[in-house]
């Protein structure tokens, strides 16, 4: 039985695993059981790289934040993680996933709980999956092993990337952070797949293990700044470089003069 402190971890078939875990249909049954243990049994189901990385979003969230900003959490599963935030005071809270049954399970934690949060089902790799309201709503995302499940999907590539990260910054406000934790990428691989649309901010210190003399983190959390809008960026360049050719026209005719 799972239970608070436990958390996930493939079986011995990594290729088999991996190929599961970048699938709806094993998320779904997934929260269709864990649906039927808490309702059985009170057991809120996997918490997704354990409970003291959990601990560690909520510690700098908690740190760095005023408890009005607008939250979202991106996979949000069975929900745990923003009832931790709600238990901290925390009061726009929203979680989403492309999973129905996920969904109905964290309403139903949230509920006994009596933690005011709202989740809702939201596919952002599908064609229109963000909603309209929700464009720059948010100052914070969290994304808790999200984009490595995307990331072990049979079609995942650059196009599959390009539609995450172009959902996320949309969801974004202007100065909003992105915080993604992962433990199929390292840091600095993490940041090669943002860096189009994110700039990193900070690396939140997570438990380490050690392996054949090496001491390194089973899970990295890094924080993320949005960049400034692609488009502006090239409007921007474009009346600097107008600038700089009117300037230049100026001194030529100066001179002739």
């Amino acid at each position: 039985m799972a239970t608070e402190n436990s958390s996930l971890t493939t079986g011995e078939n990594e290729e088999e695993s991996s190929s599961v875990l970048g699938t709806k249909n094993f998320w779904d049954q997934q929260y269709v059981t864990e649906l039927e243990n808490f309702k059985d049994h009170g057991d809120i189901g996997e918490i997704w790289f354990g409970k003291k990385v959990m601990d560690s979003i909520v510690k700098w969230t908690t740190d760095k934040f005023e408890k009005k900003i607008n939250i979202l959490d991106l996979g949000c599963g069975n929900g745990v993680l923003l009832i931790q935030l709600a238990q901290k005071g925390f009061e726009n809270l929203v979680g989403v996933d492309y999973s129905e049954s996920a969904v109905v399970l964290a309403n139903t934690i949230a509920e006994s709980r009596q933690a005011k949060i709202s989740y809702k089902t939201m596919d952002v790799l599908s064609e229109g999956g963000v909603d309209s309201e929700d464009h720059e709503k948010y100052d914070l995302l969290l994304d808790k092993g999200t984009f490595d499940a995307i990331s072990l999907m049979e079609d995942f590539g650059s196009a599959v990337r390009e539609r995450y990260l172009k959902a996320t910054s949309s969801l974004l406000k202007k100065d909003g952070l992105f915080l993604i934790a992962t433990c199929n990428w390292t840091i600095n691989e993490i940041m090669q797949h943002m860096e189009t649309y994110y700039s990193r901010m900070e690396v939140i210190p997570t438990p380490s293990m050690q392996f054949g003399g090496q001491q390194g983190n089973k899970v990295s959390v890094v924080v993320f700044r949005k960049n400034i809008c692609r488009t502006s960026l090239r409007l921007w360049s474009r009346k600097k470089k107008s600038v700089y050719l009117t300037s230049v026209v100026a001194s030529e005719n100066a001179t002739r003069q």
